[in-house]
Formats: structure tokens, C-alpha cells, sequence
């Protein structure tokens, strides 16, 4: 039942956020089945993630508790932050593979804004099945410790909300930059270094979100790092970045231009997508 409950409430936020991203693309919508396939590569690129993670993690664990415990809270700090830098783009490489692999040659890539509405597509589906397993992990954690009350109480009422809308949000602007110069790569001719600048730039505000995230986890008895709340101010300006570049690819729609000499608008709702 548990594993029921946290699948609902991880993956139905999921493809709330999917529809309404889907539905900001205002001048050409892509197929239902291509956006579907890309979500359930996002899925399974998070678990291929989890697994080199895991093994980031263990290189970098020791290190890191060894530094800190022997008053080198520098060097402490900086393998933390290198340990992050690496799983940042760990994750950052894998959902732009899956997607590179599946829509590159796709003849339905046709405008800027797609490169970003299909790195959104995957980073949404990463994010449910993240979302998932950190649900799982704090319920049966927890209640080994304080009982399935208190269990469901912080997986259910706070986790799951909390990662439904920031962990969520961050993995989407993340991706999306990655998105936009995916884009610039495969339709505005620039050179194969160009996605190489959108996975480093997004790596490095990924990196630099979840290194604040921790820092009260793993030094707590450090007072300053207790009330640190920074990586909502770095979210924030992910969101931002994926805002000005969402709005700048759709201005450079083809169909957008065509609608305008035309005198026309977009009708609301899904716009259909042409045969072919």
C-alpha cells in the first residue's frame, strides 16, 4: 500500500507539471507519443544516475567526514562541492542522452522551444521516479526510528509536497537550459561545443543547489551553516534563466512568424500537429 501511495503522490504532480509546461508551447505542440517516450526515458535515466551516484558518493563520503572531523573544513568543503559538481553532471548528461538519442533526428524538432520542452519532458519524469524513491526511503526510515504516524507525516505531508514543487522545479530549469542550447545545436547551426556550455552551465547551478542543501546535514555542529536556506535564492534563478530562455525560443518560433504575417493568433488549447 505504502509503494501504491508514494507512486500517486510522486508521479501525479509529474504529469500535472507535464501538462502544464505541454500547454505553454503556444504555436506548435509536439506528439503526445514523443512527449510519453520521453518521460519514460527520464524515468529510466534516473535510475542509471542513482546507480553512479551511489558510487560518487562512496568515493567522496569518506574524504569529506575525515576533513571535517580533523578541523579542515576547507578541504571538507571543497570535496563536498566537487562530490556534488560530479553527480550534478551525472544527472545533467543522462537526461540530455536520453533525449539527444530519441528526438535529434526527429523531424517534429522543428522550432527552438522544442529542445526545451523536451529536456522538460524528461526532467519531469527523472524528478517522479527521484521523487519516488527519496518518498519510500523517509517513510521506512523514519519508521524504524519513530512509527508509521510520524512516518507518514514526513514522507507524505512534507517531503512529497516540498520535492512535488522544488526538486521538481529545479531538475526542470536545469534541463530546460540544457533544453535551449540543445536547441541552438541542433537548429540554429552552432557548433557541437554549444551543448557542452548548456550541461556545464546547469551542472554547475545543480551543483551549487543541492552543496547548500547539505551543508546543515553534514556540518551541523558548525552553527553557521544550521539556518541556510540559499538553494530556494539558487532555484529561484534557475527558474529564472529557463524563464527569459523559454520566452526568447518561443519569439523565434517559425510559426509564430507565420501566425503574425497571417494576422492571426493561436487558438487556446493544443495546437495540432501537422501530418508528416
Amino acid at each position: 500500500m505504502i509503494p501504491i501511495l508514494a507512486l500517486l503522490v510522486t508521479f501525479i504532480p509529474a504529469v500535472l507539471w507535464l501538462w502544464f509546461f505541454y500547454s505553454r508551447d503556444r504555436y506548435e505542440h509536439e506528439p503526445k507519443r514523443l512527449i510519453g517516450k520521453l518521460f519514460l526515458w527520464g524515468v529510466l535515466s534516473g535510475f542509471w544516475a542513482a546507480g553512479l551516484n551511489d558510487f560518487i558518493r562512496g568515493l567522496f563520503g569518506g574524504g569529506i567526514q575525515s576533513a571535517d572531523d580533523s578541523g579542515l573544513l576547507g578541504l571538507a568543503l571543497g570535496l563536498l562541492f566537487l562530490m556534488y559538481a560530479l553527480a550534478a553532471l551525472n544527472e545533467e548528461t543522462m537526461k540530455f542522452l536520453v533525449t539527444s538519442n530519441s528526438v535529434r533526428t526527429d523531424p517534429n524538432f522543428n522550432e527552438m522551444v522544442d529542445g526545451m520542452i523536451y529536456m522538460t519532458t524528461a526532467a519531469l519524469g527523472f524528478a517522479a521516479g527521484e521523487n519516488f524513491g527519496y518518498v519510500l526511503r523517509e517513510f521506512f526510515t523514519v519508521a524504524k526510528e519513530a512509527g508509521a504516524s510520524s512516518a507518514f507525516i514526513r514522507a507524505f505531508l512534507v517531503l512529497a509536497p516540498f520535492r512535488a514543487f522544488d526538486g521538481t522545479m529545479a531538475h526542470v530549469a536545469f534541463s530546460g537550459i540544457v533544453g535551449y542550447f540543445f536547441a541552438q545545436r541542433v537548429l540554429g547551426g552552432k557548433g557541437p561545443g554549444v551543448i557542452l556550455v548548456g550541461i556545464l552551465a546547469a551542472s554547475a547551478l545543480h551543483a551549487t543547489s543541492n552543496f547548500v542543501i547539505d551543508l546543515p546535514h553534514v556540518f551541523y555542529e558548525h552553527p553557521g551553516f544550521i539556518l541556510t536556506y540559499a538553494f530556494v535564492g539558487v532555484d529561484l534563478i534557475a527558474l529564472g534563466i529557463y524563464a527569459i530562455l523559454f520566452r526568447k525560443a518561443l519569439a523565434a518560433s517559425p510559426f509564430r512568424t507565420k501566425q503574425l504575417a497571417a494576422g492571426t493568433s493561436p487558438p487556446p488549447g493544443p495546437a495540432p500537429k501537422p501530418a508528416g
